[in-house]
């Protein structure tokens, strides 16, 4: 993920990850809200099982004991068919609508917890991990709620069958238990290989999904170089799809292994329970004919509770895997902005002070350890100060610890006089409308227009007004408090961006190369008219910026080189108000 043109992705302070909580603990907070729907879902689930063993044991005792098959018998019969249908439909509809439950929950604290954190960690990790877990290893989760109703519903039958076996004979039922445990054994030695590779192909999934971005991001030089774009899609793309299918492959090849293996255990067990007398188990035909009856009877429910497991696993290693991407991001919840955040949205302040404010980074470019500070600065209400300096000094990193977007690893910044700490610091940022070199727009105006409110009328024609100052009436209208389109170029979507900032009126205005992407008509327009209206408000406005033409409009320009002040000038909006305060006696 590009975070800044002059800056790494990774800042080089990094606060410690929170340990991830076991897959048991996640699940379970998922299913907090849904518990009843769950605990009767899997209460039908054995109900079914119990129905469907009962149904066996129904029809055996008709078919070796032809003279007790009267209609009381086949009543019975009906009823226990037909709880098994009803219990059946009803886990599936519950554990179908359990699963989608659990996705959109699954996903809402994903999306919470990476809104919560601080930016150097979303932009430490990236996007990748986070699409991975989003789409993949939620679709796992949600999955295991399919495979639970046929889990618990198959278990409940074997059971069952197993204590019908032991009623009916007990060397018969050790020798089924022998197959299964013996079975079990060898399935389990796969399952830790097929684990492995879940969680192997997990890793690759997240470098897969860095280069499918990749895939838009680079889509012009792909089209300019068709080498470039064959060598892209065939090796790094290609590898990285090829290693997420052969990990998976193996897993699931494991899993075919382990329940082939138990399965051809409990064919010999047939054999040997119908073939070998000296066990001790040979009967007469209508006692044989139940055990074959019970054991075919159970071979499909075996073969579906071993299916099902590789399901169960995947979506544990889903768990852990979700839980380790969250803990990258810090153990901090969303929470609805505080009242202290609202007001300071629009609280007036005299004074803004950076002392000894210091930050460090890896700076990509130079392959080296870059540190900005320590830097001294104060900003105050009513003025407009350009940051000015050559690519890599420092500008974009600079801004971001002034809006608290990083916190400085030295130094403090201060509000009038009050420093503001790790707990002031949400609030502080509220006092900040910042438009980005790397700017995102949202299609809506977010956090401007009350959701609960039906009338958009005022913030519309307020929108529209400033749209129509931009130039922009012609490609896109605000209704009903969303952009009728944002499919504009860069400098257009930067001009929507300065909407939304004039509509947010916070009391500090950062811009970051925002005339870069406008034509000279509106560069000026920035400058000589935005500009100065913001500042005739009361604000205080900072702009970082390469027009040195427009140099002579800032009340103060400050030269940034390798991360430090080195130079700070007033221009003539500073030097006329010195003069004004001279000629009222105000300056010695």
């Amino acid at each position: 993920m590009t975070v800044a043109h002059e800056r790494s992705d990774a800042p080089y302070s990094s606060r410690s990850a929170a340990p991830p909580k076991p897959a048991a603990h996640l699940i379970l907070a998922l299913l907090q809200r849904s518990r009843g729907a769950f605990a009767f879902a899997l209460t039908a689930c054995v109900l079914n099982g119990i129905a469907s063993v009962m149904l066996v044991a129904t029809l055996n005792r008709a078919l070796s004991q032809p003279s007790s098959a009267d209609s009381a018998l086949a009543w019975r019969f009906a009823l226990c068919a037909i709880v098994a249908l009803m219990t059946r439909v009803i886990s599936g509809v519950l554990f179908a609508r359990l699963s989608q439950d659990t996705m959109a929950q699954l996903r809402e604290h994903v999306a919470r917890r990476v809104a919560a954190a601080e930016l150097r960690d979303v932009e430490r990790i990236g996007a990748a991990p986070v699409q991975s877990v989003l789409t993949d290893d939620a679709t796992n989760v949600s999955m295991l709620f399919f495979a639970l109703p046929n889990i618990v519903m198959h278990g409940s039958i074997v059971f069952g069958c197993l204590g019908y076996l032991a009623w009916l004979s007990w060397p018969v039922c050790l020798l089924a238990l022998t197959a299964i445990v013996t079975g079990s054994l060898g399935y389990h030695t796969g399952d830790k290989r097929a684990i492995a590779s879940l969680e192997a192909a997990g890793k690759a999934q997240d470098k897969l999904f860095g280069y499918l971005g990749a895939l838009f991001a680079g889509a012009k030089e792909l089209k300019l170089h068709r080498a470039r774009s064959q060598q892209f899609v065939e090796g790094q793309l290609g590898a990285a799809i090829g290693e997420v299918r052969d990990h998976r492959r193996r897993a699931f090849s494991a899993y075919a292994v382990g329940v082939g293996w138990i399965i051809f255990l409990f064919y010999a067990f047939l054999g040997a329970a119908a073939f070998w007398p000296s066990l001790g188990v040979r009967a007469d035909t209508p006692a044989a004919a139940g055990y074959v009856i019970v054991f075919l009877f159970m071979l499909v429910p075996l073969d579906g509770l071993l299916n099902n497991l590789p399901t169960v696993n995947a979506a544990r290693v889903s768990l852990d895997r979700i839980e380790n991407v969250m803990s990258e991001f810090g153990d901090v919840a969303a929470t609805p902005p505080t009242p202290a955040e609202a007001r300071a949205a629009h609280a007036p302040f005299s004074t803004l002070t950076l002392r000894g404010v210091t930050h460090s980074y890896f700076h990509e470019r130079d392959e080296r350890m870059f540190r900005i500070g320590p830097v001294d600065l104060t900003f105050r209400p009513g003025e407009l100060v350009f940051i000015v300096g050559g690519n890599g000094s420092g500008k974009t990193t600079l801004a971001k610890v002034l809006t608290g977007l990083y916190e400085p690893e030295g130094g403090v910044i201060e509000v009038d006089g009050a420093p503001v700490g790790a707990n002031e610091r949400a609030a502080y940022r509220e006092r900040f409308t910042a438009v980005f070199n790397d700017f995102h727009l949202f299609d809506a105006l977010l956090g401007i227009v009350d959701p609960n409110d039906a009338s958009h009328a005022d913030a519309d024609a307020r929108a529209n007004a400033l749209v129509a100052k931009l130039a922009l009436d012609h490609k896109v209208q605000v209704v009903d408090g969303a952009f009728s389109t944002r499919a504009l170029s860069t400098g257009q979507r930067k001009r929507l961006a300065l909407v939304i900032a004039y509509l947010e009126d916070r009391p500090l205005y950062l811009f970051d190369e925002w005339a870069a992407d406008q034509d000279p008509a509106f560069k000026a327009v920035f400058y000589e008219q935005l500009l100065p209206e913001l500042r005739a408000r009361g604000k205080t406005v900072i702009v970082i910026t390469h027009d040195d033409r427009y140099f002579r409009l800032a009340d103060r320009v400050l030269k940034l080189e390798n991360g430090k002040v080195v130079n700070e000038t007033f221009g003539a909006g500073a030097r006329l108000a010195v003069i004004g305060e001279a000629g009222n006696g105000t300056v010695g």
